[in-house]
């Protein structure tokens, strides 16, 4: 445990409960992270209002709301603004699309399926801030 360094947070929002799972156990037994699963994008936006994540992680196919259409809404709002987000997809040219659109925001895109040595490396730079720029839109090969 380390002493006087607050604990990230990274909320996961991802439909499939095997892959929720797998994220969550291997960042959150890896690095000194909490986090928080959400199974529906509709859930998000009252997710991040609860308590602002370090990090989100988005599937971009999920039920209720679009990874993309959570991106947006979180991007709308000022207060979230600065959230840097991971799209982790099966569908990465429709995450890139997003930066190509001109959305600002720390954000990266990693293809699925994923190694799960690399979703370490990516989140725990997006989280220290040395890894990510605004506008990122490159899929990082897993």
């Amino acid at each position: 445990m380390r002493t006087g360094v607050p604990m990230k947070y990274v909320l996961i929002a991802e439909d499939d409960p095997e892959i929720a799972r797998l994220i969550a156990d291997e960042i959150g037994e890896r690095l000194y992270v909490a986090t928080h699963v959400v199974a529906n994008g509709a859930l998000v936006p009252d997710a991040v209002a609860a308590r602002r994540p370090d990090l989100l992680i988005l599937d971009v196919t999920l039920p209720g709301l679009s990874g993309l259409d959570v991106f947006q809404l979180v991007r709308s709002d000022p207060q979230w603004a600065g959230v840097p987000v991971l799209f982790l997809t099966g569908s990465p040219d429709a995450a890139v699309s997003v930066a190509a659109a001109g959305e600002t925001g720390v954000h990266q895109v990693m293809a699925k399926p994923f190694d799960t040595d690399v979703l370490v490396r990516v989140t725990d730079g997006m989280l220290d801030g040395t890894l990510g720029a605004p506008g990122a839109s490159a899929v990082i090969a897993a």
